[in-house]
């Protein structure tokens, strides 16, 4: 587990960062929104993208794949780079809430 939990937090670390080519795979999905200062995104989309990014995400089910997002540092990861993961839509259920990632405005960079 620990394998994927290191690359779950390094893909939000990319993201955080604005790494370019991260994020136009993101923008190409039509089920993530990219923009001026955010990247919103679902958990079972999420969990779908990143089973085709990496295949060490194949070695678990969602289930699974939800407990890892909210048992892994990925929030105080992110906020050391400048970014924060917020609920934009709370639906009363994880799986059907929206989540944001959303880049800090001091210094921000506009997102391509």
């Amino acid at each position: 587990m620990q394998a994927i939990e290191q690359a779950l937090i390094s893909f939000f670390e990319k993201v955080a960062q604005k790494d370019k080519d991260q994020l136009k795979k993101l923008k190409q999905e039509q089920c993530f929104s990219v923009e001026q200062g955010r990247w919103c995104f679902t958990l079972p989309d999420l969990y779908s993208f990143l089973r085709h990014q990496d295949d060490v995400f194949n070695c678990i089910d969602y289930k699974q794949f939800r407990q890892l997002i909210f048992n892994s540092p990925i929030n105080q990861t992110v906020k050391l780079l400048g970014a924060e993961i917020t609920i934009t839509d709370n639906r009363a259920k994880v799986d059907q809430s929206t989540y944001a990632l959303v880049w800090q405005s001091k210094g921000m960079d506009r997102v391509v």
